[in-house]
């Protein structure tokens, strides 16, 4: 498997978009990958090297805002996307895989199929994600304000429906207003499937402080960059699409 780190990808209005490439010796197709809010492209890695073991070559991106991405984070995310698919399709088929606001991104792009892992998908966002989003950005994204993603996912815009091959993949015990969205994503969008993750995860609190209570949620959330079942069921459902897995 070759690995590089690529210094050629561009947004439609120029600027450039730090990312690395993992691409096997024979690939059946290429998948973007991207990060959740407050991530970057180095904590994909994971699941770039699971599917290029598969045999698909994986483009991990830092959305702007975020890591080594210089852009002011807004919505001129979307068109990041975009580009790194068009930059994928040299691979065949193209595949867009994104966690959380990542998740949200490879639902609302033009890739082939989609693997959107708690997609942030909500009527709105509980007290208890605003304070952590408050209370404890992330180091690597720069955001006018601590909880701007509440702003952003507004100027995003809504998931619109569509007929392309999509999984929804939700830890068991996720947050539980991205849980009470899965549904309703999922009658959404044609030809979707709705998959839970049930192994590796943090178990519930029983505490009188509901607070406490919901912080296995958020960190069930958090880890499923890292969740193997995630990693074996993301190259499975890739592979199911395009045919046998080719191994680097």
């Amino acid at each position: 498997m070759n690995v590089e780190r690529v210094t050629t990808l561009a947004a439609t209005d120029g600027h450039s978009i730090p990312a690395y490439l993992l691409a096997p010796y024979t690939a059946q197709g290429g998948a973007v990958l991207i990060p959740p809010y407050g991530a970057t492209k180095e904590h994909m890695l994971g699941i770039a090297v699971t599917l290029g073991e598969a045999g698909i070559a994986t483009l991990a991106i830092d959305l702007c805002g975020h890591g080594e991405n210089s852009t002011a984070i807004g919505p001129v995310m979307r068109d990041e996307v975009e580009s790194a698919i068009r930059y994928v399709r040299r691979f065949g088929p193209a595949a867009a895989l994104g966690i959380s606001l990542g998740g949200r991104l490879a639902l609302m792009s033009s890739a082939d199929c989609m693997v959107a892992i708690s997609p942030s998908v909500v009527a709105a966002i509980s007290p208890q994600g605003k304070w952590m989003f408050e209370t404890f950005p992330s180091p690597t994204v720069r955001e006018p304000y601590p909880g701007y993603v509440v702003e952003l996912l507004d100027a995003l815009g809504p998931v619109a429906p569509h007929d392309r091959p999509c999984l929804l993949l939700y830890a068991e015990r996720d947050i539980p207003a991205i849980l009470q969205g899965a549904p309703g994503l999922q009658a959404s969008l044609a030809k979707s499937e709705l998959r839970y993750v049930k192994n590796d995860l943090h178990p519930e609190v029983q505490h009188d402080n509901g607070f406490i209570r919901y912080l296995p949620r958020w960190f069930n959330h958090m880890d499923l960059k890292f969740n193997y079942e995630v990693l074996a069921v993301t190259a499975s459902w890739l592979n199911e699409r395009w045919g046998k897995a080719q191994v680097a």
